[in-house]
């Protein structure tokens, strides 16, 4: 594969080649309201300086999978600068106060943008209405998170956001999906599996306390099936609204219930490198290892995050999550 990188500078308007003097490049994304990030170290030329707010662009053969601007520079006495660049959805980051009516999280993702002046993309449209809201002082990440949750419970469509070299995209989980196959004898190198009770609740407790007649109200749910497995596993919860009815604090218990009455599971592959794959690919997954474990060797997985290591030999290391 060759690897290509160029640095611009905003304040000079100077474009150069750094492939030859950068070393430890590395390419990280994530689902997870998380910036994505290429980081490298770069030795010191005569020719080239660069600061905070100037672009790096990388390429793999031609095809470019990153850009954006410097945002950390670290120096050492062993002569090399160490930078850091986010791209697009590092602006995310960024808190403010949104009155939204009632509208789509894809609204919600246009209106962040515009706001913003991003370059964005709708590849697919969602068209639940998320309940009107004030964002008040809270990261755009925060606010579309907050609206995807919604779609995702009221849906289940699974809708995330990107950058593609620069520019968002707003599109659900099956837009990237991949045809590939990856697993024992292709590409997987080591794997690591945990699956684990320890956070899970089986009963849950919705409490309300009323202040002018010091009384209190509890509103409980419960899964007998996993209780007589696991235990009773039990957590509190207060009413996340005093003017909630009962019928709407017992639906606040029995989705913190469906919520938490679950194994959680966990997931790293470490592979030989593959530029098709990046946080919000699937693909299916094959590790005979794991067949009791899941009734079969083969899985569908999501990458919920990916780290593109290029030297010395290319290597993957993901987080993915089993999806079918």
């Amino acid at each position: 594969m060759n690897l290509k990188i160029l640095g611009t500078s905003v304040t000079y308007y100077t474009q150069y080649d750094l492939s030859e003097i950068v070393s430890s490049p590395v390419w990280y994304t994530s689902m997870d309201s998380q910036p994505g990030k290429f980081s490298f170290s770069i030795t010191e030329d005569k020719a080239v300086f660069y600061r905070s707010g100037d672009i790096i662009e990388a390429f793999a053969d031609d095809k470019q999978f990153f850009k954006g601007k410097i945002f950390i520079r670290r120096k050492q006495k062993d002569g090399l600068w160490k930078i850091v660049a986010y791209d697009n959805l590092r602006y995310l980051q960024n808190e403010d106060t949104i009155v939204f009516g009632a509208s789509t999280a894809s609204e919600r993702f246009k209106k962040i943008c515009e706001i913003q002046g991003l370059s964005y993309k709708i590849s697919q449209a969602s068209s639940y209405k998320c309940a009107g809201v004030i964002e008040d002082a809270k990261t755009y990440f925060s606010m579309l998170s907050d609206a995807l949750d919604e779609t995702r419970t009221a849906t289940t469509y699974r809708y995330f956001v990107y950058d593609d070299s620069g520019t968002l995209k707003f599109a659900d989980v099956d837009y990237l999906m991949t045809n590939l196959l990856l697993g024992d004898e292709s590409l997987i190198t080591d794997y690591s599996y945990e699956s684990s009770i320890d956070e899970a609740y089986n009963s849950i407790k919705v409490i309300r306390e009323d202040e002018k007649t010091k009384s209190r109200q509890v509103f409980t749910a419960t899964s007998d099936k996993t209780i007589a497995v696991w235990g009773k596993l039990q957590k509190v919860e207060k009413a996340t609204d005093a003017d909630m009815n009962a019928n709407q604090l017992q639906k606040q218990a029995n989705d913190a219930l469906k919520q938490n009455n679950a194994e959680a599971t966990s997931l790293s592959l470490e592979s030989i490198g593959n530029m098709a794959i990046r946080a919000g690919n699937s693909f299916t997954l094959l590790l005979s290892d794991l067949k009791r474990e899941w009734g079969k060797d083969t899985r569908k997985v999501l990458v919920r995050s990916c780290t593109h290591t290029f030297s010395p030999v290319h290597t993957q290391s993901m987080e993915v999550e089993v999806i079918g």
